[in-house]
């Protein structure tokens, strides 16, 4: 629970990790199309990390999962930009097209990395920025420090709802932050009604974690029945299918989070189970009737495109097995492999499902580096389970949004949106070993 202790006298890494993790919130949804917010945020984050190595002088000992994590990461792009001999690239496999096309203007023998659009990659290398910075720092926080991080993922969610609902009075493209958005829908501050959907589900998570208030329990249960309503109707005017869907999950953690900051140990699963029932109840309710019902209409997946792009990123992984055509590179990478019976007007710019999109860029290096990083985190939840040094609200808020992640990921993109990427490094910090004190304690259990 949020105790008084959370709010005393914040050092100065936690200020920068909550004034960073806000920064993400707001203008960090845009995408690639939207370069020069991206640009803000990564900038915000060099600033962040100048500020947290010079001034945050009351850091703690951060724990070598994370290190390791983040360099794991960091990795799969840098190696994508090494050059390479001509004879080496040229023989990579997908790169027969490049090397013709680069034979015509006498450029063929120069040395190229795997990448075939370098730009990209280093790009994606530079988004990486934010939320490892704040991984970092919040890693470095104890563990009643880290709580004021829930509140901005709260305050994120609630002002989310508001933006959207104004932008639903105003309608068509007023209020949108960015030129490429859906429209008709809450987007709120990304430019994706699915990235949105998560940054209100994470917030619903958050908000069960901080529930728990001293003395005043019967008031935080009204209080954070009113907050799950509000956000719950807010993700259904998203218009998100797979957001919807993740909604059972959310709404679980929430209540499993919620039931101990209250309640303690004992009813938690009754407080879970309770709000999941009542939600869905609520929600089975409001599809049915009144405007809200045209959201029922988008689960009709029989002219879904995304197996389209599914089946045309499978023939593209294979062709760039086992090195990848270069991260961020996959709307090019693609378009070779488009059967002519489903090209249309559109632009596919993403697979929809992140895990497809990572083979297709990296090859077999990713997909390693996908599974050392899920070891790693894995060995830091179970850690965190044994030792009993992380409070429990905030590994529940840890799990529930790393699940909630990973299971969109296989239906979109979440991760492409800089501020989903920076709630999920938030959520695999709040896992690791806070400061000395945990560190002792985990020793000795």
């Amino acid at each position: 629970m949020l105790t008084a202790k959370a709010f005393s006298r914040p050092c100065i890494a936690t200020v920068i990790a909550c004034a960073l993790m806000a920064v993400a919130i707001v203008f960090g949804g845009g995408g690639s199309p939207a370069p020069r917010a991206e640009l803000l945020v990564e900038l915000c984050a060099a600033l962040a990390l100048v500020a947290w190595v010079f001034l945050a002088k009351d850091r703690q000992r951060i724990d070598p999962l994370v290190i390791a994590l983040a360099a794991i990461v960091i990795a799969v792009p840098l190696i994508q930009l090494v050059p390479l001999p001509p004879a080496v690239w040229q023989a990579l496999p997908g790169r027969d097209s490049a090397v013709a096309a680069l034979e015509l203007v006498g450029a063929a023998d120069e040395w190229r990395p795997i990448s075939l659009d370098p730009a990209q990659t280093l790009a994606s290398l530079l988004s990486l920025g934010p939320p490892l910075v704040l991984m970092v720092i919040v890693a470095s926080l104890s563990c009643d420090q880290r709580r004021l991080l829930l509140l901005i993922v709260i305050m994120g969610g609630f002002a989310t709802a508001i933006l959207g609902a104004m932008q639903l009075a105003a309608g068509g493209s007023a209020l949108r932050l960015y030129g490429e958005s859906h429209r008709d829908w809450i987007v709120g501050f990304q430019a994706n009604r699915n990235a949105t959907a998560d940054v209100v589900l994470i917030a619903m998570v958050a908000l069960g974690a901080s529930a728990g208030v001293p003395g005043r329990k019967r008031h935080a249960v009204w209080w954070l029945m009113g907050g799950l309503g509000l956000l719950s109707l807010t993700l259904i005017l998203t218009g998100s299918r797979a957001g919807i869907a993740l909604l059972v999950p959310a709404l679980f953690f929430a209540g499993l989070a919620s039931g101990i900051a209250i309640f303690g140990s004992r009813r938690r699963i009754a407080v879970a189970l309770g709000l999941a029932s009542i939600a869905i109840a609520g929600l089975l309710a409001a599809l049915t009737t009144g405007p809200v019902g045209r959201v029922a209409s988008r689960f009709d997946v029989s002219s879904d495109f995304r197996f389209e792009l599914w089946r045309d990123g499978w023939s593209a992984a294979q062709a760039f097995w086992p090195v990848g055509g270069g991260m961020g590179g996959f709307a090019k990478l693609l378009l070779p492999f488009e059967r002519l019976e489903v090209v249309d007007r559109t632009w596919p710019n993403r697979a929809h499902n992140d895990y497809l999109e990572l083979v297709v860029e990296s090859g077999a290096i990713g997909v390693v580096a996908l599974i050392a990083c899920a070891v790693l985190i894995a060995i830091m939840a179970w850690r965190s389970c044994r030792s009993g040094a992380i409070p429990r609200e905030q590994r529940l808020f840890a799990f529930g949004t790393v699940a909630i992640l990973a299971l969109h990921s296989l239906v979109d993109y979440p991760l492409r949106s800089m501020s989903l990427a920076c709630l999920l490094a938030l959520a695999v910090a709040m896992m690791a070993r806070s400061g000395r004190r945990a560190l002792e304690k985990d020793t000795n259990s």
